[in-house]
C-alpha cells in the first residue's frame, strides 16, 4: 500500500504528523513538495521568507535522500500536481497537514474535493486548532489570558517519530533557486540565519540556558536573550510541539529553580496559537479590523504621506529607538518584539499610516513573517484587534528607549551616526548643544534628522480620532 504525504510548511521528518500518522499505515510513502507558482505570483514576499523557506527545503530533501528515501518535488499548480502525482502513482490515499490562512483553505478545500483518492488531514502546527479552546459557553475566545488559562490546562501531545517506510523512484524537478525565483538579497542586508532542521535544533540549544531569565530579559533590546526560533516554527524545521517538551524537560531537570521565565516563553506558543484560532474563527480580520467599530477610521496611505513614509521604512524619523528597529528589519529580516510594538505603534498613533500597508511592507521584509501573527501583533498595536492594546494608551518612543535599552546599546548598533553621542542625549540627541554635537560628530539635521513629527501632539491628534468614531458609532 501506497500514499502520498504532501508537505507544505511542516519541511521536516520528525514530528511531522501526516507523515507519522501515514507510516503506521503504508510501508511505501510518496513525500511530495509543490513549489506553488500561484503563490509565488501572487502573494507578498521578500527576500528573508523565501531565502529562508528555500535552503529549509533544500537541506530537508538532501537529508532524505542521504538516508536513502527522497523528497519529490515538482513546480506548478498544487492540485493539478496532486492529480498529477496520484494518476502517476496510484497511491490509496493522501495525507497533509492542515492549514489556517484563506488561501490555504481554500486550497485545501479544492483537493479534497478533486482528488479521486480519499484524503487525510492532521492538526500539526499548533498546539490547539479551530474550535478546540472555547469559552464556557462555547463561543472562541477573544481574550488571550482567558484562553491562555485553559491552553495550559489542556493536555498536549508529544512529539513522535516516523516508523520505517520506503520511497520509490520517481521523477522530481529542480528546486527553483532564490535568484530564480526573482529574488535578489539586498546590499544592506547582513544574513546570518541559519534554516533548516539542523539550524532550528542548534537554535533552541543556544535558547536552553537563557530560557531560564525569558521573563526578566525578553524586552531589553540589546539583550540577546530571545529564541528567534519563530521562522523556523513558520516553516516547519522544528515543532511547536518538540519546542514545548523540551522546554518542560528543562525545567524537570532543576525542580528546584524557579521556572517563571519557562513559563513566559511558552506563553508566547500560546499566543500563536491564540492568533491561529482567531484567524480560524473571524476570518474577515484578515482584510478589516477585528474591532469592527473602527472601520470607519480613516488611515493614510503610503502614496498620501509619501515623505513620513519614506523616512519611517528607511529608519531615518529622528526617533532613535524607532530607527534603530526598522534599520534591524532591514539589516536582520527581523526585529526585536519590543520594537515591534514600538515601531507599530509609532505608524498608527504618530504618523497615522493604514495599517495594511504596514502589514504589507512586514510581510516583504520579516523572515518569521505569520499572517496570523502578524495581523494579530499589527491590530493590537493599532487599537483595532483582538485583546488589544487600549487606543488611549500610546507608547511614548522616547520612553520606551529610555526604559528598554537605557544606555543606548542598541540604538548604536542600528543607528552608528548616534554612536558617539553622549549616554544623556542618546535618547533624544536633538536636545545635544551645537558643542556636544560637534564632538559627537554628529550634527542635528544634517547627520541625524530632526523629529519628523512632535509626539505629544500626535498622541493627543490619535486618541481625538478614535474618540469621534467611538461617539460616531455611539450615535
Amino acid at each position: 500500500m501506497t500514499a502520498v504525504v504532501w508537505i507544505r510548511r511542516s519541511l521536516r521528518e520528525y514530528d511531522n504528523t501526516a507523515l507519522v500518522e501515514a507510516s503506521k499505515e503504508h510501508e511505501e510513502l510518496i513525500p511530495f513538495y509543490v513549489v506553488d507558482d500561484d503563490y509565488f505570483s501572487n502573494a507578498e514576499l521578500g527576500y528573508p521568507r523565501v531565502k529562508f523557506w528555500h535552503d529549509s527545503l533544500v537541506e530537508l530533501k538532501e537529508g532524505m535522500k542521504e538516508e536513502g528515501k527522497d523528497l519529490i518535488v515538482r513546480k506548478g499548480r498544487p492540485i493539478e500536481q496532486l492529480k498529477n502525482i496520484v494518476e502517476e502513482t496510484d497511491p490509496d490515499e493522501v495525507y497533509y497537514n492542515r492549514d489556517y490562512s484563506p488561501y490555504s483553505k481554500k486550497r485545501d478545500s479544492r483537493a479534497e474535493e478533486e482528488l479521486e483518492v480519499p484524503v487525510n488531514s492532521f492538526k500539526d502546527i499548533v498546539m490547539f486548532e479551530k474550535e478546540e479552546i472555547l469559552t464556557n459557553s462555547g463561543t472562541p475566545y477573544k481574550v488571550y489570558s482567558y484562553y491562555a488559562k485553559k491552553w495550559f490546562d489542556k493536555k498536549k501531545r508529544r512529539p513522535g517519530k516516523p516508523e520505517d517506510y520506503t520511497v520509490p523512484e520517481l521523477g522530481s524537478d529542480e528546486i527553483p533557486s532564490v535568484n530564480d525565483l526573482g529574488y535578489e538579497k539586498p546590499e544592506e542586508m547582513n544574513w546570518y540565519w541559519n534554516p533548516g532542521r539542523e539550524g532550528g535544533k542548534k537554535r533552541l540549544e543556544e535558547f536552553k540556558d537563557k530560557i531560564w531569565n525569558y521573563d526578566e530579559n525578553r524586552d531589553y533590546a540589546w539583550k540577546d536573550s530571545t529564541s528567534k526560533l519563530s521562522p523556523h516554527l513558520k516553516f516547519g524545521t522544528v515543532s511547536i510541539r518538540e519546542v514545548f517538551w523540551e522546554a518542560e524537560r528543562i525545567k524537570a531537570r532543576k525542580p528546584d529553580m524557579d521556572a517563571e521565565g519557562i513559563k513566559t516563553w511558552q506563553e508566547e506558543l500560546a499566543w500563536r496559537d491564540f492568533y491561529f484560532q482567531v484567524m480560524w474563527n473571524f476570518p474577515y480580520c484578515v482584510e478589516k479590523p477585528f474591532l469592527e467599530q473602527y472601520e470607519d477610521l480613516e488611515w493614510r496611505s503610503k502614496e498620501e504621506a509619501s515623505e513620513e513614509w519614506e523616512r519611517f521604512i528607511e529608519g531615518r524619523t529622528g526617533y532613535p529607538f524607532v530607527d534603530a528597529g526598522m534599520r534591524q528589519l532591514k539589516e536582520e529580516g527581523w526585529m526585536h518584539n519590543r520594537l515591534r510594538m514600538v515601531v507599530t505603534s509609532f505608524a498608527c498613533k504618530d504618523l497615522w499610516l493604514d495599517w495594511k500597508d504596514i502589514h504589507s511592507y512586514f510581510k516583504r521584509m520579516f523572515v518569521d513573517a505569520e499572517l496570523s501573527a502578524m495581523i494579530g501583533g499589527i491590530q493590537w498595536a493599532y487599537s483595532i484587534g483582538t485583546d488589544a492594546q487600549p487606543y488611549f494608551r500610546v507608547f511614548n518612543p522616547r520612553s520606551q528607549s529610555e526604559s528598554y535599552d537605557p544606555d543606548g546599546e542598541y540604538i548604536r548598533e542600528y543607528v552608528p551616526e548616534l554612536e558617539d553621542v553622549p549616554d544623556k542625549y542618546i535618547h533624544n540627541p536633538q536636545k545635544m548643544p551645537k558643542t556636544a554635537q560637534h564632538d559627537a560628530d554628529c550634527i542635528v539635521g544634517e547627520d541625524y534628522p530632526e523629529p519628523i513629527v512632535d509626539h505629544d501632539d500626535c498622541r493627543k491628534e490619535a486618541v481625538s480620532r478614535f474618540e469621534k468614531v467611538r461617539e460616531d458609532e455611539d450615535d
